[in-house]
């Protein structure tokens, strides 16, 4: 079966096609992080700053060589799956088990750091390693994004987070110790991983026929070091924050960081979803030569800052009830630095695009300059910050470090400069394509209405 094969193109374009992709996964994942936030809000007010930021601390350590272990397949995955003849066999398994060897190698390197640097959160940091071992399986959503499956992917790791909500709750209630706690992640990596493979079989994948190819494994080795790189930069960016908090102000400081921090990404999440649906999309205009490839891309940017510039600004104005509402008044000291993580949210946005486009053009490499120079800027301001004012020292090198990555970088390099003209195109076309969409639904409606009496 051909991946190519079972992709086409949406007959529209412009943010109708946007419109329509957010839909039941959309609303599933968002419900996810919805929930997410209030439960990570009750467990914060169960464990108390400290203990909150133990954990959070612990993950943001661990996530790191999560993305190590990812080898930065997944848009390579993508773009290989919907390659017209693509070997799934092939494809799926050299990557898998390529992935696989990588995570159980980077267990063993997380447990000897663990017992001889961290023995104070050595279990902590072992209990979080676990998914390594199952971090591989997520392979497979590669094939549900490239087959546009996605609904049926997100209603499994809607699953797996169901039962990791119940083990939450259930911990809370009968004051489960701190292990368990990040033992529940565990839960929902397993079940989500049997869920996938589960449901991916049903559609007709067959994973026992993946085999690894070792000429195929180095060549995606080859084309995604780029993307690995990025990554882990990125993560860096992201989670190197709660690191550094917790080294310098120690765990209670690192837990109100952590409160802003997991409010924030509910916003953050809105690019990123965004950008799931529209990978696929772009890289079919990009190969099949559309004309209005480049407009598609610029409407991208422009949807992308209409949409997080009202998120911003309802978080700013809101930032001390979102905090006092969410984590209690104990958490209040996190409210200034929601207020600052807000203002990041337009940056990312923008380098979320940035990187997709970026990805369909085959140059993720000049993302690596951008983003470690703002990851170098990001470590200084917060040896410089984090000593005087703590979290919030943090959140504005966060500020800084996004805005010069993916905004200040984009015109200074010739690999970016004619995304500078992209950004601005796609400002300019909004208000059309705000217009052009309310006309298609009001003509939905009508049409609706038509054969309805």
């Amino acid at each position: 079966m051909k991946a190519s094969s079972q992709f086409t193109p949406h007959p529209r374009g412009g943010l109708h096609g946007m419109v329509v992709g957010f839909s039941q996964s959309a609303l599933l994942r968002v419900l996810r992080l919805v929930i997410n936030v209030v439960i990570t809000g009750l467990l914060a007010r169960h464990l108390g700053s400290a203990g909150f930021g133990a954990l959070a601390a612990s993950l943001a350590l661990v996530s790191l060589l999560y993305t190590l272990a990812e080898l930065g397949m997944g848009r390579v995955l993508v773009r290989e799956l919907l390659r017209e003849g693509a070997d799934q066999s092939a494809i799926m398994g050299s990557s898998f088990y390529t992935r696989l060897t990588t995570g159980i190698t980077l267990f063993a390197v997380l447990a000897a750091y663990a017992f001889i640097f961290e023995p104070a959160h050595a279990s902590l940091l072992l209990i979080y390693g676990l998914a390594l071992f199952t971090h591989a399986a997520t392979d497979v959503l590669a094939w549900f994004e490239a087959e546009r499956h996605m609904p049926a992917a997100t209603w499994c790791q809607f699953g797996g987070f169901t039962l990791s909500v119940v083990a939450i709750v259930a911990g809370i209630i009968w004051h489960a110790p701190l292990g368990f706690f990040a033992l529940t992640f565990i839960i929902e990596c397993l079940v989500t991983a049997a869920a996938l493979f589960a449901r991916y079989h049903q559609l007709g994948g067959a994973w026992r026929s993946w085999r690894w190819e070792k000429i195929l494994s180095f060549r995606l080795l080859r084309e995604s070091w780029y993307e690995i790189a990025t990554q882990l930069t990125l993560l860096m960016l992201l989670r190197l924050d709660a690191v550094m908090v917790q080294a310098m102000r120690g765990e209670t400081e690192t837990g109100y960081y952590s409160a802003a921090v997991r409010i924030s990404e509910v916003a953050y999440f809105i690019p990123m979803l965004l950008a799931g649906f529209m990978l696929p999309p772009l890289m079919q205009r990009k190969q099949s030569g559309a004309p209005d490839y480049r407009d598609r891309v610029a409407d991208y940017f422009g949807v992308s800052l209409a949409i997080t510039l009202p998120i911003a600004l309802g978080i700013v104005f809101t930032s001390g009830w979102l905090v006092s509402l969410l984590f209690g008044s104990g958490f209040l000291p996190a409210a200034p630095m929601l207020t600052v993580h807000a203002w990041a949210l337009i940056p990312f946005a923008l380098g979320i695009v940035r990187t997709q486009y970026l990805t369909i053009e085959g140059k993720l490499w000049a993302n690596i300059p951008a983003v470690a120079a703002a990851l170098i800027i990001n470590i200084v301001l917060n040896w410089l910050w984090i000593p005087a004012h703590g979290g919030l020292g943090a959140a504005w090198a966060t500020l800084i470090a996004y805005s010069a990555a993916w905004v200040v970088s984009t015109p200074c390099m010739a690999a970016t400069r004619d995304l500078t003209g992209l950004m601005l195109r796609g400002v300019i076309r909004l208000p059309h394509l705000l217009q052009d969409t309310r006309a298609r639904l009001r003509h939905s409606r009508f049409l609706g209405t038509q054969s309805h009496p």
